[in-house]
C-alpha cells in the first residue's frame, strides 16, 4: 500500500496551515499576551490582535493562500520602483515637418 501527497508543501493537516503560518503566529501570541498582561496597553493589544488574525485569514488567490502573502504583494506592487519616460511631441512633429519640407 502507497501513500501519495497531493502537494510537496508541509501542511500540518489544519485548513491548511504550513508551517511559516506558524513561525508567523507564534510571535504575534507572544506579543499579544505580553502587552495584555504586563502592560496597560489593553486596547492596542486587542488591535494588534485582530491584525494578526486577519492577516492569517484563509482566501482563494492564485497560490497565495493568506492574507499576509497579498498583502505582502500589494506592499510590494505598490512601492516598486517606477521608471518614468518622458517625450515631447514637438521634436516629432519638428521632424516630420523637416522630412516633408525636403520632399518638396
Amino acid at each position: 500500500m502507497y501513500i501519495t501527497v497531493k502537494s510537496i508543501k508541509r501542511n500540518l493537516g489544519f485548513k491548511g496551515i504550513e508551517i511559516p503560518d506558524i513561525i508567523i503566529a507564534l510571535p504575534i501570541i507572544i506579543i499579544f499576551i505580553v502587552l495584555f498582561a504586563f502592560t496597560p496597553l489593553k486596547i492596542p493589544a486587542l488591535i494588534f490582535l485582530m491584525i494578526g488574525v486577519f492577516c492569517l485569514l484563509p482566501i482563494n488567490v492564485s497560490k497565495k493562500n493568506r492574507m499576509y502573502k497579498v498583502l505582502i504583494l500589494i506592499f510590494q506592487y505598490i512601492f516598486r520602483t517606477k521608471i518614468f519616460v518622458y517625450q515631447k511631441d514637438n521634436i516629432k512633429k519638428e521632424k516630420v515637418i523637416e522630412v516633408n519640407e525636403n520632399k518638396e
